[in-house]
Order: C-alpha cells, then structure tokens, then sequence
C-alpha cells in the first residue's frame, strides 16, 4: 500500500509568489549541464510539483524527461519520471542536493524520452478533443477510486484493466462512450506516467485523463508540430477508431451550438 498522502499537513506558503521563485530558481540551478527547464506545474492540495526538463543528444535532437518532487511517494507504479521526497518544503538547500543527487547520468539515460510522430499525433488529437470539451476518462475499481490515491495503482496492469471511455469534460451524463483500442489505452498509460496528462477524480469511479497543456504545447512547438493528427492515428488505431473520433467531435459542435 502506498504511503498515504500528508492531506492533514497544509503547506499554505507553497502557492505564495516568493515560494514559487525560489522554487523554480533551486531546480533550475540543480539541474546537470545541458539540461534545462521548460515548465511546471503545481499539485493544489500538497507540496507536490513538476517539472518537465529538456535535454538535447549527441545527434541535437531534442528529448525529455519528469521530475517530481513531493513529500509523499507517488501513487502511480511504473511511472516514467524521477522522484525526489522532500520531506521539509522551504529547505532550498536540501532540495538543491537532492535534485542534483537524483539527476545522475544514469538516472536521465533511464527516465528520458522523446516524441515519436504519433506520440505528436495523439497529443494533437488530446488537444483538439479538449478543444471541444472531450477527455478521456477510465473506470477504477471502486476501492481504488474510494482510496484517492492512498493506494498504488500500476500502470503496466490496473490501469490497462480499466474501462476507457471518451466523455464531456464538464458533464459526464451528456456522453460516455467506451472505446475499446489496447493500443491507443496503452498510449495514454504512458503519457500519464510522464505527466503529459493529469486526473481528477469524479463520481462514479470514474477518473477523468486531462492533457497537461502547459507542457505539452512548448513541447509540440520544440518539435515543430504542424497541429495534424489524422493521419498518423488512423495507421496506429485504425480508421474506426478515428471516425469515432470525428463523429464525437462534430457532436459536440451541435451540443454546444446549441447552449451559446
């Protein structure tokens, strides 16, 4: 069972300005030579932040890699990103030696990655299905779901064994359609185990898979994206799977036509 999470023990100073700054000034100045910042982002509830950090290779293509920093362990398993604990947040000092401890040669060769043609692809398609107010959400096994990660959930097998359903974003009972595609499911255990998507739990069991944005779009931008996405998803998942997709999306357009 995973630690549980410190949700008795608030850290109100975590969201003040200043924090921020030395915050963001201590990982940037730990980090290794020829790695560098690119964004961040910011649990509300705990100490807990991400970073995603880009590095180049011998050949200058570029990759990536998640650096979480937390007080608690992180409930997903076989998550791709390295975790520092930080056990006092404010003691910049014990932070600044642990992410230069933890970003060992080694540990960036294991935790990097890089962007395929259709991993760009699916990111696409995320975004202009959050465009139109669409996610993907999975259905946990309600003790799981019940627990609020106070329990580890792995991504190389529970994950994999929930329902995949695209849905609304702001309202479930108007769609929830599963979609059966192992491979496209396996896709987005991945891209939640790099922090390119983040949940939030709603009722039902359900967990909603929301595109973490403020990495992903300097990502596609790094990678010169030209913001298609049909062509490379169809090859992957196959032409039902992207007729599914459009057929939700002009969906939405009619729902929402309707509500403005």
């Amino acid at each position: 069972m995973a630690k549980p999470r410190p949700r008795e023990q608030t850290y109100e100073f975590t969201d003040k300005p200043s924090y921020r700054e030395w915050l963001i000034e201590t990982i940037r100045a730990a980090l290794p030579d020829g790695l560098e910042l690119a964004a961040s982002n910011y649990a509300r509830s705990t100490a807990s932040s991400y970073w995603l950090i880009k590095g180049y290779d011998e050949n200058d293509q570029v990759y990536w890699l998640t650096l979480r920093v937390a007080t608690h362990r992180l409930w997903l398993q076989n998550a791709h990103q390295i975790e520092v604990l930080w056990e006092e947040p404010g003691t910049f000092g014990d932070l600044f030696n642990a992410v230069s401890d933890h970003l060992h040669p080694e540990a960036v060769q294991t935790a990097k990655f890089t962007l395929t043609p259709l991993d760009i692809a699916v990111l696409n398609l995320l975004i202009t299905l959050e465009h139109h107010k669409l996610i993907w959400f999975i259905r946990m096994i309600p003790d799981i779901a019940r627990a609020h990660k106070d329990k580890l959930f792995d991504l190389e097998s529970d994950f994999l064994d929930c329902q995949l359903l695209l849905g609304d974003r702001n309202n479930a009972n108007n769609l929830l359609l599963p979609v059966d595609v192992p491979a496209f499911h396996q896709k987005l255990a991945t891209f939640f185990g790099e922090n390119l998507l983040f949940s939030q739990f709603t009722k039902h069991s359900l967990l909603k898979l929301l595109p973490t944005n403020q990495w992903i779009e300097p990502m596609l931008d790094e990678q010169g994206n030209d913001g298609e996405w049909e062509d490379e998803i169809r090859q992957a998942y196959g032409q039902e799977f992207v007729d599914i997709c459009h057929r939700e999306l002009k969906h939405q357009e009619k729902m929402y036509k309707k509500t403005t």
